[in-house]
């Protein structure tokens, strides 16, 4: 299956899995499994449909994947030919709030630890 390989390997960098990972669950070696992303022996259909399920994807949207259709949106929904892409942007505000809540701990956290010195 032509270009095959190329696209499953962008569809598991975007799953943020590893070749070690994905090839484990095939059952073969990652050097075997990276043979596969380039191209360098053929796909069969069955395992073609493995890789799919490992993906958590069917074999027609790696087949018809195209990474130029995946773009960095912000507070978006954005429809492609493989779905629903979303990418979400912290407000500033909300931002602001997590930073104070993590330096109060972080300043709880010092002052039990001094507690517990001085004991």
């Amino acid at each position: 299956m032509q270009s095959a390989g190329k696209k499953i390997k962008k569809f598991r960098e975007l799953r943020n899995f590893t070749q070690g990972y994905v090839a484990e669950r095939l059952g073969i070696s990652q050097s075997n499994y990276a043979r596969i992303e380039n191209e360098d022996i053929s796909l069969s259909e069955e395992r073609l449909l493995k890789i799919a399920e490992i993906l958590d994807t069917d074999k027609e949207s790696i087949l018809g994947f195209d990474d130029k259709y995946v773009f960095n949106f912000n507070n978006n929904q954005h429809s492609t030919n493989n779905g629903i892409v979303h990418q979400y942007q912290i407000s500033p505000e909300i931002k602001k709030l997590y930073e104070d809540k993590i330096k109060l701990l972080e300043d709880r956290v010092k002052e039990l630890e001094e507690r517990l010195i001085s004991k």
